[in-house]
């Protein structure tokens, strides 16, 4: 299983286009304005066009989504089409079956169908697991909570690592190609440190961290962990690593010890895995779908149905805080993954602070944090929320620490997955020397000063005695801070916050045992939550108003024509990563505050 975050970084204060021989007769000349009007009038054509196409394509379709279900058919999910967790941009046909699915939305109709007299069972293909783990365990219960109702569930796969086998662990029944590849073979985790890279360019890094364990900082300064560092990842590994084997000894009916063994001395063939117990059978996947005794199936796109209960008079607005924390919008860098600005945020609560019909708030939160300043203002926003008489849930997705788990302690109620990682209460911040880059390449500088500290912030010297202090006070101050945030949202002292603080990463169980997250479990344990704190019965329907809406076809053209054009250099493999790292640090550190964010690149595989 590979979870990745990108570099965490916090930004203190820095710091952070001939005309022939031949005479002819003058041509008119198009301004820019001109050109920019004929770009749009095409545009508009192609929106027509598009538009139009999507009409017609969605009344082709069999009537209301739900509506095509089979009696006593299997529903048949593909778990391998790319998950998301939060909403993301729809194709160029805007049909509603194209939208990517949400990891959320697949948990809900699983658990859905389980009480559905229409389908008799569940049947799975599962391929290349893109979740991270949290949301994978969302899958899982899932899946669980169908077995535990009585009906069958069958999973199929050509290969299967350990995040894939852990969601086909769930089912009753577990088939794999007689050609295909398994392997069971438990964690690791890898950190990049740049220090060494750092130096042979002249660089020089300045941070200064509070927390003991708060490590984000490393990979610019070390060539390896520190003591305290390691003591937490090994913690955090040890929670996911049983999670994991327990997992799956209770699917497959075995005890955890067994499945400790299996992963130490994993099978590598499929006949490995059937001797083992780990699958039922070695099938193609015709053969599988066939062995289901002729069964009619149902398909998850004509299954799903609208969160929305029609007639329903109240709605929980589910608003999905997705990726690094930056000041501003938020928004998809061109090197991946996602940003999550706070005046997106604030924009969309203040929606539903003036929706009469909103009655309470699920914050989904998917971030590793970013920066302080940002998170800040977002905690603020949800704090105006419920003053506003309108109950605030948080439900943990993959990660939601540091600025993450900031912006999550102002809510009424904290739910996490056991293996989300989050915490991580701490901050850092700093500067990059490019004095010495600059000589490599030839430049020069000299700089006037008036002021002992106006060189504090400078990209081209170090800090001295006095600006570490000074820089170092600022730090501390914003610590005090987080640690207020965290007393005041959780019912603690700041004295009990801080031992369990200190910048150290914990997983949802661990986190829960510490008081830092009140109960386990997916967005239906936090809508259940929510429902309480709204005085909403268990029986009556709502309506789930999902923010930020997904984008169409238009919007991300108008949005990509802005964007610069990608180097080919940035697609070697590794460079876009790497790149897209240090383009996440500049942004973070963008609004010169500091940055509250999880441990450099971390992978776990």
């Amino acid at each position: 299983m590979n979870d990745t975050t990108g570099p965490e970084t916090a930004g203190p204060p820095t710091a952070g286009p001939n005309s022939g021989p031949t005479p002819q007769a003058p041509r008119p000349r198009r301004s820019g304005r001109g050109a920019r009007l004929l770009i749009g009038i095409s545009v508009m054509g192609l929106v027509t066009l598009a538009a139009a196409t999507a009409g017609i394509v969605f009344f082709a379709r069999d009537g209301l989504p739900g509506a095509g279900v089979t009696e006593d058919s299997f529903l048949e999910i593909d778990l391998g089409r790319g998950l998301t967790d939060a909403p993301g941009d729809v194709g160029f046909v805007m049909d509603p079956s194209d939208f990517p699915p949400l990891v959320t939305e697949v948990a809900a109709d699983i658990r859905r169908a389980a009480g559905d007299p229409r389908i008799k069972g569940l049947y799975l293909e599962i391929g290349d697991v893109s979740t991270g783990w949290g949301a994978t365990q969302e899958l899982h219960d899932a899946i669980a909570a169908f077995t535990a109702s009585g009906k069958p569930c069958h999973a199929y796969g050509e290969t299967f690592d350990n995040k894939s086998y852990f969601l086909a662990s769930a089912c009753d029944n577990v088939y794999i190609a007689p050609a295909g590849l398994i392997l069971l073979n438990g964690f690791s985790i890898t950190t990049e440190y740049y220090a060494g890279t750092l130096e042979k360019l002249g660089v020089s890094s300045n941070f200064e961290h509070v927390g003991d364990f708060k490590s984000a900082i490393e990979p610019f300064q070390r060539t390896g962990p520190s003591e305290a560092a390691s003591i937490a990842t090994e913690s955090m590994l040890d929670s996911l690593y049983a999670q994991l084997t327990d997992g799956i000894a209770a699917g497959r009916g075995l005890t955890g010890d067994q499945v400790r063994a299996i992963v130490d001395n994993p099978p590598i063939t499929p006949e490995g895995a059937l001797a083992a117990g780990l699958v039922d059978g070695l099938k193609y996947r015709d053969e599988v779908r066939e062995g289901l005794a002729g069964e009619e199936r149902t398909e998850l796109n004509d299954y799903h149905e609208n969160d929305s209960a029609l007639g329903a008079r109240k709605t929980i607005a589910v608003v999905h805080a997705e990726g690094q924390i930056i000041s501003g919008e938020s928004g998809s860098p061109m090197f991946g993954g996602s940003m999550v600005g706070d005046r997106t945020i604030a924009e969309m609560l203040k929606e539903v602070r003036e929706d009469d019909d909103v009655v309470a708030v699920v914050l989904r939160v998917n971030s590793p944090g970013g920066s302080g300043l940002a998170s800040d203002a977002m905690w603020h926003d949800i704090k105006r929320t419920r003053e506003a008489g309108k109950p605030v849930v948080v439900s943990m997705g993959d990660y939601a620490a540091s600025g993450g788990y900031y912006i999550a302690a102002a809510a009424d109620a904290i739910v996490a997955e056991p293996g989300t990682l989050t915490g991580s209460i701490g901050v850092f911040g700093g500067k990059m020397n490019l004095a010495g880059l600059y000589e490599k390449l030839g430049i020069t500088m000299h700089t006037y000063q008036r002021g002992q500290l106006s060189g504090l912030l400078s990209s081209t010297s170090d800090f001295n005695d006095l600006e570490r202090a000074k820089f170092r006070e600022f730090l501390e101050g914003f610590y005090q801070v987080f640690l207020t945030r965290v007393a005041d949202g959780r019912n603690m002292t700041r004295e009990q916050v801080h031992e369990v603080a200190q910048g150290r990463v914990w997983t949802g169980v661990q986190a829960k045992e510490r008081g830092l997250v009140d109960e386990l479990g997916g967005l239906d344990v936090a809508l259940a939550r929510a429902r309480t704190l709204a005085d909403i019965a268990e029986d009556e329907d709502i309506n789930i108003l999902r923010l930020p809406k997904r984008r169409t076809f238009v919007d991300q053209l108008l949005e990509d024509l802005q964007k610069a054009e990608v180097p080919a250099e940035m697609m070697i493999p590794g460079v876009r990563e790497s790149y897209g790292r240090l383009f996440a640090l500049s942004r973070v550190l963008e609004d010169g505050g500091v940055a509250a964010m999880l441990p450099g690149s971390l992978t776990i595989e």
